[in-house]
C-alpha cells in the first residue's frame, strides 16, 4: 500500500500596483534575505533585483565540485565561485553597469587548455595586460 503527502503552502502575492511601484523604483521594494549555497538561487536573484535593492544574501563557501575545487586546492582558499556566480546575478549588466567589469568576473578560462596556456593568461591578468583588463575606447 503506497500513501501519498501532499505539502502545501498559502502565499499572497503583492497587488499589482505594489508589484509596479517596486519595479519602478526598487530602492523602495522589501527586504528578502537569501540564504544558499551554489548558484540554486541565482536565477531567482536575477529577477528579484528588478523589484528590491533591499536584498542580503548569505552565500555558503563550501563548493567541492568544479573549477572551485580546483581553486580551492590550488591556492588553499575558500570556494569563491558561489559567490562571484551571486555576485554577477545581481550586477548590472548594462552599459550603464560597466559591462567590462562584468565581462572580467564572468570569464572562464578554457577547461582543455594546456598548463602553460594556462599560466600565460593568469600572469596577464595578474599583471593588468590580458585583453579583459583594457580599457574601452571611450574611456
Amino acid at each position: 500500500m503506497t500513501s501519498s503527502l501532499r505539502i502545501w503552502r498559502r502565499m499572497v502575492m503583492p497587488d499589482p500596483i505594489r508589484v509596479h511601484r517596486y519595479q519602478s523604483l526598487p530602492e523602495q521594494g522589501p527586504k528578502v534575505l537569501f540564504f544558499s549555497g551554489g548558484s540554486a538561487l541565482n536565477k531567482i536573484s536575477r529577477v528579484f533585483k528588478e523589484y528590491t535593492h533591499h536584498s542580503v544574501h548569505l552565500v555558503t563557501p563550501f563548493d567541492s565540485g568544479g573549477s572551485s575545487a580546483r581553486l580551492r586546492a590550488a591556492f588553499d582558499i575558500p570556494a569563491v565561485g558561489d559567490l562571484r556566480s551571486r555576485l554577477m546575478a545581481l550586477a548590472d549588466e548594462t552599459v550603464m553597469g560597466q559591462p567590462e567589469v562584468y565581462a572580467l568576473f564572468t570569464h572562464r578560462l578554457a577547461v582543455d587548455a594546456e598548463p602553460a596556456v594556462l599560466q600565460a593568461q593568469l600572469q596577464q591578468l595578474v599583471m593588468g595586460e590580458h585583453p579583459l583588463l583594457k580599457l574601452s575606447p571611450t574611456q
